[in-house]
């Protein structure tokens, strides 16, 4: 059974990984607005949908010149409905790939917005039809079959198949295949974050010595800190976890605990230059090493799980803190009332 000192531990601790994590998920967001990852990750997705799908194979034209093919990727993003999503800065006589360079690509598409482009793209002499028709599925088909063949046109065929030439029906199915396919993006992106935000976290745990075995032990041995940490979460928690302010005063507050946390070699002997032969106490800086290493490598491990399981563990621990020291004051009042 989980006592109140366990407990306050547990909260010092995960309110300490929350401050972290935050950090960490605002570092990693900067990065991923420079770097336009979210807008990368979703024309990866949208390349999954059409994998080898292209709109008009390469070719000539009347007057002997080359003609790059063009793929369903380039021709959706280069649809006017996809394109009023972000700012191009290329030259309007540019087409294709190249009209999307040096632009800021947008991180969402809506799914109708894609579902409309791309109806638009294969089938723009079709109107829409109620209930559906063979001629008009046939005219669909018809327009279908002018594609490369590719896994993109059986996928797009399927669809239109199972519509039977109902344009509002194939609209509806080009929407549910583009939010699972979006849904697929997702989960890329969210293992790639996981990466990122453990590369950052065992960085921030290396540069800042922050030890989660050392934290974990000096919150156990010190009610004074315990107490203060709790006392600083629970104020955290009230405020519904607002923090004014920019990454730094995340870090601030962590300093703010008065936790093992910074660099003093004079606390790690392993850190001095070693000369003689081993000794006992050489082999005990050693195992000290190692067990700074794990500790580095546990708060790595926590950023992975990212700011809101942080706070959601935060608010579950205190629940239950609140409901074990009733019935500790409780026992302990008990065990003072004189035996009859």
């Amino acid at each position: 059974m989980f006592n109140s000192t366990t407990l306050e531990v547990a909260i010092g601790m995960a309110f300490i990984y929350l401050l972290l994590s935050l950090f960490c998920t605002a570092f990693n967001e900067a990065i991923a607005s420079i770097l336009g990852s979210r807008a990368k990750n979703l024309e990866k997705g949208i390349e999954s949908l059409f994998t080898g799908g292209l709109k008009s194979a390469e070719g000539k034209d009347a007057m002997g010149a080359v003609v790059p093919a063009v793929t369903l990727t380039e021709a959706i993003y280069d649809h006017g409905l996809v394109q009023s999503l972000y700012r191009s800065i290329a030259s309007e006589q540019a087409t294709g790939l190249l009209s999307r360079l040096g632009t800021h690509l947008p991180s969402y598409i809506p799914s109708r917005t894609f579902s409309s482009a791309l109806l638009d793209v294969l089938f723009p002499q079709t109107t829409a039809t109620i209930g559906g028709s063979a001629d008009n599925l046939a005219g669909m088909l018809a327009e279908l079959e002018k594609l490369p063949d590719s896994k993109a046109k059986q996928a797009i065929c399927t669809l239109v198949k199972q519509a039977g030439g109902d344009m509002a029906a194939t609209r509806c199915a080009i929407e549910e295949w583009f939010d699972d396919g979006m849904d697929r993006a997702a989960g890329w992106y969210k293992r790639k974050t996981q990466f990122v935000l453990f590369a950052i976290g065992l960085a921030l745990a290396v540069g800042l010595n922050v030890d989660s075995i050392a934290i974990g032990r000096t919150l156990w041995i010190s009610p004074a800190l315990r107490s203060y940490s709790v006392a600083a979460a629970e104020q955290y928690a009230r405020n519904q976890g607002e923090i004014t302010g920019g990454a730094a005063d995340y870090l601030h507050q962590l300093d703010s605990l008065s936790l093992p946390i910074g660099w003093n070699p004079a606390k790690y002997p392993w850190m001095k230059t070693q000369i003689e032969k081993p000794t006992s106490s050489q082999e005990f800086s050693r195992l000290s090493l190692i067990v700074v290493l794990a500790g580095w490598f546990l708060t790595a491990i926590a950023m992975t799980l990212g700011a809101p399981f942080w706070f959601d563990m935060l608010n579950q621990i205190m629940v239950i803190r609140s409901t074990v020291k009733p019935q500790e004051k409780s026992d302990t009042e008990a065990s003072k009332d004189p035996q009859r």
